[in-house]
């Protein structure tokens, strides 16, 4: 069974690699910046005074990518390069007659401030990228971006930058460590852009000619960085970052009690393109808290990772199978067997490029084991060929559990995935192919997933299919699997329903030239589910238009049908659950977005119409003030007014969600969160002061505070207290 799927496969990873089409230089030769090094001592402080900066080749002629495509962007933007033996220096001088535009003083929150970035591509692969970026007051944004999973503000690392306020504009000042650059010392150039933002006149620019239908930092279009000689290897990056925390908690019907803790992360750049993270005893107690979302599908949902330590490269082993499944996906290590929290006792990841074309990631994690819980071991190999833009990848996973770190068990499971993807060098074809097997005892047979499918896109045009079929015993215990497990209601337990999916999408986007509006863009959504048989299951429709004027203000109306046979009895309500059958319904949904650059700006939704064999109408609102550039206060309502026929009952869902974010300086952040979520019973909130005493290095305090409604001698709902606590945690990057 299993060379069924996977040879063809292989056969076609070869034949991908050989349907490359002809190297697209044009923009390479056309945009060309010669960087030569410098014996003067640049002081990072924004001010372009160093003599350096007025013998550099300038950068300029911008190119406008948002709201349309055009040459000559205004306003001026000139853009400055040099280096010595550990830093690559970028200045940059930022023409602009409007108020300086800043949304937030949270690090990694780019977009929706003025701004300008660098992207570059060191081992020219033309679909991966590091950026580094500014806000106009010198907020720091460092992402990656990869083929598969767009732009991640996750990866972070040590550098520096500082901005000005001009007569003129805003300047701007970098100075990023060799250390902390993969590069490919064989290469004299790399792959280089720059994006600016505008908010006063809604805009991107970049300085090579992106083309319209392409996000402004994609590697693809990137120009080039001529070096006068190729930079040195720099060896000797060893990053320890210690932490130490501590703090009370008190749990329901707990004693209070004093947590102590300390642990340690380890990076070490073996190469110049290789790096080695490492942690012992991690601790996530700074981490953002997750936000509730009510959930009205039979299905789980997917919530994102936010680990520091899963997040930099996540790409690696995160960027195989589908929206629906993942065969691998971190939020499942450090939990046990009932999906709870546990602690880590060590990790350690490999991750970076062999070659300009070969990427690797290699990661193993072990949790400990006790009287209630089996230690885990979690361990993932990926291998990934570039062929140009395109590329072949593969995945192995294990994960086996010890009882008391001394006898194997039964829940012994390995995963293995392959990949192809086909990509033409202008970025608008792309076709995949991929298939995945599960190996645990006892599944021996339909214990495979396969998917294909295609895309094109061009400046007005976008075209997606995909095809699944997802087996019955394929098990993602380190990954993430939406749909296979469906409830039932009646008998309170979960059976496994295989499927194939026939997805298809369509839209047509324009942008004027003149007027009020940024784009217009229409679209339909298809998606068919049936049974491993192709017996009929399910077949959702949407059809929908959405307008984005060029003061950012924006309007969704959408239309779906829903017509689906319902296999187990599912309840939305406390009432009797719904009976397995056919249901068929159609509803209308309106989005709005009010002009995100005013200090006081809205969001509503409003969704109405059928749902099952009832109604559903979705009401919801946010508000956002902002005191620039220090302040942001949010509230988010929403409500859902469920109504079924008598014997399955009513319900209205409520969900209450206010965020408070002060940067007293850009150094020293204060967030809260406070929500409200009637579905779950929960009420919580999570309050956090960040002081970033020196780069990459910081002090939390952060306060939790959860409660929970109960039932109170079968008559009354009380509010208690769950949990709550205080915690301190310093970290400090050597």
């Amino acid at each position: 069974m299993i060379h069924r799927i996977f040879l063809p496969l292989f056969l076609s990873c070869l034949v991908f690699s050989n349907l490359l089409s002809q190297s697209d230089e044009d923009l390479r030769s056309r945009f060309k910046y010669n960087i030569f090094s410098t014996s003067e001592k640049i002081k990072v402080d924004g001010h372009l005074d160093e003599s350096t900066w007025l013998n550099a080749e300038i950068g300029t002629d911008f190119w406008q990518k948002i709201p349309y495509f055009e040459e000559g962007a205004d306003p001026k933007t000139e853009i400055m390069l040099s280096y010595n033996d550990d830093f690559l220096f970028v200045a940059a001088r930022c023409y602009q007659d409007a108020e300086i535009t800043i949304s937030t003083m949270r690090r990694d929150v780019y977009w929706p401030n003025d701004g300008r970035a660098i992207v570059l591509d060191p081992l020219n692969t033309k679909t991966n990228s590091t950026m580094f970026g500014t806000s106009a007051v010198g907020v720091q944004w460092d992402a990656t971006l990869t083929p598969n999973s767009d732009i991640s503000s996750d990866w972070s690392n040590k550098w520096y930058v500082e901005t000005q306020k001009t007569g003129y504009g805003w300047t701007a000042e970098f100075a990023i460590p060799f250390k902390v650059l993969r590069y490919d010392q064989s290469s004299i150039e790399w792959g280089m852009n720059f994006v600016r933002n505008l908010q006063f006149c809604n805009e991107y620019h970049n300085w090579t000619a992106v083309p319209e239908g392409f996000w402004p930092p994609n590697a693809a279009f990137a120009g080039s960085l001529v070096w006068d000689k190729i930079p040195s290897k720099k060896g000797g990056n060893y990053n320890l970052i210690p932490y130490v925390s501590g703090g009370i908690r008190k749990a329901k019907d707990e004693e209070l009690a004093i947590d102590r803790q300390t642990g340690m992360d380890a990076k070490w750049a073996m190469t110049s393109s290789l790096n080695l993270d490492l942690t012992v005893n991690p601790d996530f107690s700074q981490i953002e808290v997750d936000e509730l979302v009510t959930n009205l599908t039979r299905f789980n949902i997917f919530l994102p990772e936010k680990r520091t330590f899963f997040l930099e490269n996540a790409d690696v082993f995160a960027n195989f199978g589908t929206d629906e499944f993942r065969p691998f996906f971190s939020r499942r290590i450090g939990l046990n067997e009932n999906l709870e929290a546990v602690p880590i006792i060590y990790g350690a990841r490999l991750t970076g490029n062999l070659s300009s074309e070969t990427r690797i990631g290699v990661m193993n994690v072990q949790s400990p084991g006790d009287k209630t819980n089996f230690g885990l071991n979690q361990s993932a190999i990926s291998l990934k060929r570039q062929f140009g833009r395109s590329f072949i990848q593969g995945l192995f996973l294990n994960r086996y559990s010890f009882e008391r770190n001394d006898d194997l068990l039964h829940s012994e499971s390995r995963n293995l995935s392959l990949e192809s993807f086909y990509q033409t060098e202008d970025g608008q074809w792309q076709a995949w192919l991929s298939g995945h097997g599960s190996f645990k005892p006892g599944f021996k047979t339909k214990n495979l997933v396969s998917n294909t499918g295609f895309r094109f896109r061009n400046s007005n045009w976008t075209f997606i299919t995909d095809l699944t079929d997802f087996q019955e015993n394929y098990f993602a215990e380190m990954g993430f699997a939406a749909r296979i497990n469906n409830y039932d209601a009646v008998r309170d337990t979960t059976i496994r329903v295989p499927y194939k999916s026939i997805k298809g999408y369509a839209e047509y986007q324009f942008r004027p030239r003149k007027g009020m509006f940024q784009n217009h863009r229409f679209g339909w959504d298809n998606a068919m589910f049936t049974l491993s048989d192709w017996g009929f299951n399910e077949f959702n429709s949407m059809a929908f238009y959405n307008m984005t004027l060029k003061n950012t203000m924006e309007m969704n109306i959408s239309t779906s049908y829903s017509d689906l046979d319902l296999l187990f009895p599912f309840s939305f309500t406390d009432e009797t659950p719904l009976p397995s059958g056919r249901y068929d319904f159609l509803s209308g949904q309106i989005r709005f977005s009010s002009d995100r650059r005013k200090d006081l700006s809205f969001d509503g939704l409003f969704r109405f119409g059928e749902f099952y064999n009832g109604t559903l109408n979705r009401y919801s609102v946010t508000a956002n003030y902002r005191v620039q550039p220090w302040g942001n206060l949010s509230f988010t309502y929403q409500r859902n007014d469920l109504n079924f026929p008598d014997e399955y009952g009513s319900s209205q869902i409520i969900a209450l969600l206010s965020k408070l974010e002060i940067g007293f300086t850009k150094n020293v952040l204060w967030t809260s969160l406070f929500q409200y979520v009637d579905q779950s019973d929960f009420l919580g909130i999570n309050s956090r002061l960040q002081w970033r005493f020196s780069p990459m290095s910081d002090l939390f305090i952060v306060y939790i505070d959860n409660y929970s409604y109960e039932t109170v001698m079968s008559m009354t709902r009380e509010l208690q207290s769950e949990n709550r606590a205080l915690v301190v945690k310093l970290n400090y990057w050597y």
